[in-house]
Formats: structure tokens, sequence, C-alpha cells
């Protein structure tokens, strides 16, 4: 919340001073539009901004706005639809903004991986849906890897899932440093990651999968053998019609050939052949064709 919007104050003199046995019939008219305009406000709005006070003839009442941005209109509206509005400076704000921050924070929660850090399952369906949808508008495809680690399981039963969860956290750090800045890195389940490459075809994400698969070749770790990882590669193009998970089980596909074909290697899965459009052929075009088949056939 800004400074700006900072701008309310308790009014001592109407606050304090009971309110008249007789109604106002132009204000009580004009207060008859309140109950619509705060609906409307608490329906637009979603997140905590104000703590208005409503004052009774007999004591206080309590009432929280739920709201992240109040336009001038509504802000109006609040004080006309309220005697008293609680004065936000001291530890009012502090309270609000603090509740704010940990609001902020569970919401990231459910959009990272709380091991690695990085981006969460759930957080990669949404994206992938945005990445197809820009790719078709503005025609460069998007590639997506998918990363699995060989032999993980044989690591995790020697020295324990501490250990093996050590190893993940590097993991993905080495990936991330070696991913350009618009890649969008997730973990996806268990050893298996998934980079999203927007505007980069197949060409690219090949050389990228090389430079992971080589760097994490190099990281260290108590097994005699090294490790390594598979990668299965697939490209998006802007006329595909494919819907998300088909092109996730494209990746999925290349990323088992890696497997089958002894790990530690790139597979990719070409796009769909697109068939060429033609139009259909017409009553006099057909007729033509058959004199010949005729003339053939004699």
């Amino acid at each position: 919340m800004s400074s700006s919007k900072s701008n309310l104050h308790r009014d001592m003199t109407s606050a304090d001073k009971p309110r008249p046995k007789t109604p106002n019939p132009k204000a009580a008219a004009s207060n008859t539009q309140h109950p619509s305009n705060i609906a409307h406000i608490l329906k637009t709005h979603g997140t905590i901004s104000a703590c208005l006070n409503l004052r009774t003839n007999r004591k206080p009442e309590a009432f929280i706005l739920l709201a992240e941005d109040l336009s001038d209109s509504e802000r109006d509206a609040l004080l006309q639809a309220t005697d008293t509005v609680v004065d936000i400076d001291g530890d009012l704000i502090r309270t609000l903004a603090e509740v704010e921050k940990e609001n902020k924070h569970l919401r990231s929660l459910s959009l990272t991986d709380e091991l690695t850090r990085l981006y969460n399952y759930r957080f990669f369906t949404i994206q992938l849906e945005i990445e197809i949808a820009r790719t078709q508008r503005t025609g460069h495809s998007c590639s997506l890897m998918m990363i699995d680690l060989d032999n993980f399981k044989l690591l995790n039963d020697t020295y324990g899932h501490v250990a093996g969860n050590n190893f993940l956290v590097e993991v993905a750090r080495t990936i991330g440093q070696k991913l350009r800045p618009i890649d969008i890195l997730c973990r996806y389940g268990g050893d298996e990651f998934a980079v999203i490459m927007p505007a980069t075809g197949l060409f690219d994400a090949m050389r990228i999968g090389q430079r992971l698969r080589e760097s994490m070749s190099r990281i260290p770790w108590k097994m005699d053998e090294a490790v390594s990882a598979s990668i299965g590669l697939a490209e998006y193009q802007p006329d595909s019609k494919q819907e998300a998970g088909e092109f996730v089980n494209m990746a999925d596909r290349a990323l088992y050939e890696a497997k089958k074909n002894g790990k530690n290697r790139i597979c990719f899965e070409a796009p769909p052949e697109k068939r060429p459009e033609t139009k259909p052929v017409s009553h006099k075009e057909r007729e033509i064709l058959l004199k010949q088949d005729d003339r053939s056939s004699s």
C-alpha cells in the first residue's frame, strides 16, 4: 500500500459525539447506496488495505475491508458509509503489512518446490499453457526439455534420503547456472526436472541440453559411477494444434528413448509432420482425370 493512499484520519468531532436520534432524510437516502458500493469494492479487490471502525451509540464495531488498491471513488464511498475511519498511523499499518507479506509468502509456496526452491509441477503446468499461447501468437517455436537423473535410486538406497536430497539441490543449482535468463526451470517430480525454453527451436535446445549434460557429469558424488542425466526434447511449432499434454508426452517419449538407448544422452522427438493442404477436386477436374484414365487404358 503506497503512502499516497494513507490519508484517512479519525474524525474526532463526529466520532465522539452521539448520533442524533432523528435521522436526516437526505443522508438516509444517500446511505441506501452504500451497501451496493461496498459490495462492489469487496468483490473487485482481494487483499487487506484498510481497517474501518464503525461507531454505534453503544460501542465501536470493527470492519476489515479486504482490498489491495482502492480508487478515489471507492475510498469516497467507504468514507461516506462510515462515521469513523481508524487512523492508519502506528501499529495498524505495520500489522496489515506483515499480514500481506505472510500471505504473499504462502502464495509463493504453492508454486515453488520446498527442497530445491525451483518452480514446482503446478507452476509448470500453468506456465506451459502460457508459453504455448505465446508461441501461437508470436510465431516463435517453444521447446521443452525433460531431464531425469541416471542411477539416482542407487544413491538414495546406499546413502539415504538426506544425501539424495542434498544431491538434488546441487543438481538444481548446476542446471540453473547453465540456463539462459528466459528459460524456466521446474522440478517436475522426484529426480526429474523440466525446462521450458521460450522462442527456442530444437537446434538451440540440443546445444543447451548438451551443455547441461556435460555440467551434471562433473558434479562430485560418492558412488563409483559418475552421475549422468538422460534428456528428452520436443519442439512446439506455431502452427501446431497439439494440447499441452501431448507436448509433454513428446518430450517424455524422447526421454524414454534416451534411457532405453544407454542413458547419459539426449534424444528428441520431431514435431508431427504437417500434411500439405490441398483443395478438393472440382467436378470438372474429375471429369478430365477420368477421360485421361480412359485414354491410357484403351
